[in-house]
């Protein structure tokens, strides 16, 4: 699959670290576990760069062999740091896998990749902070409230 460049591609990863998150200052994030159908809407419509370390190539293939994503295996690491125009985040959570300190190893066999899950978790970044988002949301619940009692006034 061919996915555009856009300028806000969507990045993808196995694990979410601080630095990931330096580059949004202050803002609101939101999590939400989506499905592969939604990713892949996701992916064509902002395109899609995947930061994964080159040693994982094994597990991004299996990943694009079930699911038929279709994405770029890097030879290299590319990091990142979410922003204003990058500030979609896809987390790739991988059940099955043998593990070493918590860590996916660098080499599995056939049979264990075989046994992988993957669930996937979308981060987005807004610009505004919760606080704010909260207030506005508020703000309008208040004029909704007086839209509807004026409608449903009674004239006397």
């Amino acid at each position: 699959m061919n996915y555009p460049t856009t300028g806000n591609e969507v990045y993808v990863s196995l694990n979410l670290s601080n630095t990931m998150l330096t580059g949004i200052g202050k803002g609101t994030i939101t999590r939400e576990t989506v499905s592969v159908d939604y990713l892949k809407k996701l992916f064509a419509e902002y395109g899609v760069i995947v930061a994964v370390k080159p040693e994982h190539r094994a597990i991004l293939q299996r990943m694009n062999e079930t699911y038929d994503f279709g994405l770029e295996i890097p030879e290299t690491l590319k990091l990142f740091q979410l922003s204003e125009q990058h500030r979609r985040l896809v987390i790739v959570n991988v059940q099955g896998l043998r593990r070493k300190n918590g860590s996916l190893l660098s080499d599995y066999s056939e049979e264990e990749l075989a046994e992988a899950t993957f669930t996937f978790v979308k981060y987005y970044v807004q610009s505004k902070h919760y606080d704010e988002l909260v207030e506005e949301n508020e703000k309008l619940r208040y004029e909704l409230d007086q839209e509807i009692s004026w409608r449903n006034r009674t004239d006397s």
